[in-house]
């Protein structure tokens, strides 16, 4: 028997004890569940010297330690990205904590995009259609991926993809809530809201420094971010645009095109590629986010030579060849099991989108990629 010599702390006064309490000698003075009653007989107790057995001790302990947290999904570590945003903007101008969740939420969508990147333009692509008011908060959770990639991809600093990704989730600060009213309509943007779209750079600027934000960067990259070189922007029409703010201004741009609204299908993954290219005339940015994503990124459904369909899981070493999990037959027959497609093979070659993509709402994340825990 090995044992654990007691202290002060550890025992209290009128208290059951929850061990055997032995000597030295491994003789047994106190049994378990013995009340000191004073604090006079615990320092003669303690004096003389009270041990316990180590596994005894142990095994108490955890009995008493609160249950372990369960590790989360990085699905629902994304969704949870979107609730605490859904929380911090509203209190950003308001509250000291305010930006302090959003500096937490810089961080975590960080971690969360080094961890599988993937799986988080997965979520991107396949966003739940129903749920348009929240897209205020949840297209700038995933413009800041987009950015946080397209940074990488440019090889700037840790430090400067952090500072894109604080601003990606303040840039619509002022904005939210309207983007949720607007994205769930059925009717054309009001005058009233193209005016509040076209001030929404300034008012959000305004709410971070009432927040106590300094950091020029930040705020110059929030006022420029619908700024164009050609000085067709605004709030501003400046031509002299920060790197970043066009960074930003394309990644939202992009993930706007390809988001539903109540009033229009998304555009295609190749077609809003197709877009950026062409405005930004083949420029190193939209390059840059062509180089990210691949031609089929993760969450896009495709044609195969093989005749199957799939879904694209995971980027391939070339634009054109990701990995794919087929979820039909040759047929076009839906199935229950999957299967991954090298797509860099003749055989199951993509050929295009899908055109048929009913099947899609029965593919859940978990299906490709299993539960996707991730410690941390």
């Amino acid at each position: 028997m090995q044992l654990l010599k007691l202290v002060e702390s550890k025992i209290r006064v009128g208290v059951p004890l929850p061990w055997n309490v032995r000597n030295q000698d491994c003789t047994l003075l106190l049994a378990r569940g013995h009340v000191i009653r004073s604090d006079a007989q615990l320092e003669a107790l303690l004096e003389r010297g009270m041990f316990v057995d180590v596994e005894e001790f142990k095994a108490v302990e955890a009995l008493e330690a609160p249950p372990a947290k369960p590790l989360e999904s990085l699905y629902t570590r994304w969704t949870l990205s979107i609730d605490a945003l859904e929380t911090a903007l509203p209190r950003l101008g308001d509250t000291s904590d305010g930006l302090d969740a959003i500096c937490a939420l810089a961080d975590e969508i960080l971690e969360l995009a080094e961890k599988d990147a993937d799986i988080g333009l997965f979520m991107a692509i396949r966003q739940d259609q129903a749920k348009h008011l929240r897209y205020g908060y949840s297209h700038a959770v995933y413009t800041a991926l987009l950015s946080i990639l397209i940074a990488g991809q440019l090889g700037w600093t840790a430090a400067r993809a952090r500072l894109l990704t604080l601003a990606a989730l303040t840039m619509n600060a002022s904005i939210a809530e309207l983007q949720g009213q607007m994205a769930a309509q059925d009717y054309p943007a009001l005058d009233r809201q193209r005016a509040q779209i076209r001030a929404h750079p300034a008012l959000s600027v305004a709410i971070l420094e009432k927040a106590g934000v300094t950091d020029t960067e930040w705020l110059t990259t929030v006022m420029q971010h619908h700024e164009q070189t050609d000085g067709t922007g605004y709030p501003q029409a400046i031509s002299s645009v920060s790197d970043a703010a066009q960074v930003l201004r394309m990644a939202d741009l992009f993930m706007a095109r390809i988001s539903p609204r109540q009033l229009r299908q998304p555009l295609s993954i190749q077609d809003a590629a197709r877009l950026m290219f062409r405005d930004d005339k083949g420029g190193p940015f939209s390059i840059a986010i062509i180089k990210v994503l691949g031609i089929y990124p993760p969450g896009d459904f495709v044609q195969m030579a093989s005749g199957e369909m799939g879904v694209v899981m995971r980027r391939g070493s070339e634009a054109r060849t990701p990995l794919v999990a087929a979820v039909t037959d040759s047929q076009g027959k839906g199935v229950t099991t999957t299967l991954h497609r090298d797509t860099s093979q003749a055989a199951y070659a993509i050929t295009g989108p899908a055109s048929d993509r009913s099947l899609l709402a029965r593919v859940p994340p978990e299906r490709l990629y299993g539960y996707a825990v991730h410690a941390g």
